[in-house]
């Protein structure tokens, strides 16, 4: 499900800065509501969609490849629906995960409970988090509460069972799930214990919902503090939605689909400085503790969109527009094969193995193992403040200063040499080259990026 709602449609004046020195931003930021805790504020995320991960295609085959995750940096393993897959009017040949048939048992294809608890337990082995992915607006045709518990259900005016309406209360084309009735008590209260059954019995870690936004506030409320207060340890709570109200209702992350339709823009022709100029605006209207989950690729942009050697043109054009987007404020997410560069689109409704091998798969690993380190262990990449920078080619670089570090990326298929206002990078590190910067003119190749800090730390860029 994707859901991209507008960032606040404000613009920001940029004041200039003096040249010799760097200038802090001042943080603007609503009251705290999301917890912080040591490994949600410096988490990478790896998505898995169980199907392709490995050729066996089950909980087995991703406990064969956490060293791979771990290898590139990750530090939080998503699986996306984990559970037994709907078989009324489900669609493509094996049906979407989404189409949840019982939230309180595992897919037989991917392997029993005892299966995924075993991985659970590697994972954790690994000094590695997991989340499972989370459908609370709708069920499978035949869910077991069908059932079970008819009264669960929202039904049409003939009494039947009906497709869900989205946020706007417009009837979807999601015609392989059926709503579910937020109105009764009684389905909040068993939507609340089957998501504590999976922290309390198997200790994973916290939950990537679908579809957030669809379900009501009020649930939220409830749920979310039942949840952190149904385990003696901190959890992760990613809402797939893009309003920052989910932050308020108490969720960690949410998504940044507008970023990601902004960066899609640069690549097409977009000037530059205008996306950064919208992520500053909505980092500003953030509540304090709130992050955005920065993507570049995910199963519903690899499904429907393309995967990011396609989607920005190449190789070059995909590490480029994830250097611009992870290290922006938030927390970076690597979906199947990305990190591989695999130019597959995987459809949701069948099986596509990843193909691991890809001809320049080495290179690509140690790059994004390079960006997830940074992410997770730059003291300016993980928590420092956020501006706009000026340079002499707005149209072109993205150019953007966390803390004491200058992002520098060219959205362009050609050369771009540019000057560098408002901040002295004479003799900073690049932190993806190793080399010094000598002066403030900087000279990017096609598709080329720099990350420019005066204080490199040597352990965040070892490969």
């Amino acid at each position: 499900m994707r859901n991209r709602l507008s960032a606040v449609a404000a613009c920001l004046v940029l004041a200039a800065y003096p040249a010799i020195a760097r200038t802090e931003p001042t943080p603007s930021r609503a009251a705290a509501v999301a917890p912080d805790t040591s490994w949600v504020a410096r988490s990478a995320i790896y998505e898995i969609f169980v199907r392709d991960f490995s050729r066996t295609g089950n909980f087995r085959g991703v406990i064969a490849g956490l060293d791979r995750i771990k290898a590139v940096g990750a530090n939080v393993v998503w699986l996306m629906p984990i559970y037994p897959v709907g078989v009324a009017n489900r669609k493509g040949t094996l049906g979407s995960p989404y189409a949840v048939r019982d939230y309180r048992a595992t897919n037989p294809e991917f392997g029993t409970t005892a299966d995924f608890r075993a991985l659970v337990q590697a994972v954790h082995a690994r000094g590695l988090k997991l989340i499972i992915d989370w459908v609370p607006n709708h069920t499978a045709w035949d869910n077991v509460w069908v059932q079970q518990h008819p009264a669960f259900y929202v039904r049409n005016d003939s009494g039947g069972l009906t497709v869900p309406r989205d946020d706007k209360g417009k009837l979807t084309d999601w015609t392989d799930v059926a709503q579910l009735d937020y109105h009764n008590p009684e389905l909040r209260s068993a939507m609340i214990d089957a998501m504590r059954y999976w922290l309390v019995e198997f200790g994973i870690d916290g939950f990537r919902v679908d579809a957030a936004g669809f379900v009501p506030d009020d649930f939220w409320r409830e749920a979310v503090p039942a949840l952190r207060a149904s385990v003696p340890r901190p959890i992760l709570l990613l809402a797939e939605w893009g309003d920052i109200k989910m932050h308020r209702l108490g969720f960690d992350l949410t998504y940044a689909w507008d970023s990601y339709g902004r960066l899609k823009n640069v690549w097409g022709g977009s000037p530059a400085s205008a996306f950064v100029r919208q992520e500053v605006t909505d980092l500003q209207a953030m509540p304090a503790g709130g992050m955005r989950l920065r993507f570049t690729t995910n199963h519903d942009e690899t499904a429907w969109d393309n995967p990011p050697v396609t989607r920005f043109t190449s190789a070059a054009g995909a590490r480029a527009a994830f250097i611009a987007m992870a290290l922006l404020p938030g927390r970076p997410l690597i979906y199947d094969g990305q990190e591989v560069e695999s130019p597959q689109k995987l459809a949701l409704f069948e099986r596509n193995p990843i193909a691991w091998n890809q001809p320049h798969g080495a290179a690509a690993e140690a790059f994004y193992r390079r960006i997830v380190q940074l992410t997770r262990t730059d003291p300016a990449l993980v928590a420092g403040d956020f501006r706009a920078v000026e340079t002499s080619a707005p149209d072109d670089v993205i150019a953007y200063q966390r803390g004491d570090a200058v992002v520098l990326v060219n959205a362009r298929p050609r050369a771009v040499r540019l000057v560098v206002s408002g901040v002295d990078l004479d003799r900073d590190m690049d932190l993806l080259s190793n080399r010094p910067q000598h002066g403030n003119t900087v000279a990017l190749p096609p598709y080329g990026a720099v990350v420019l800090e005066r204080h490199a730390p040597v352990h965040a860029i070892r490969p």
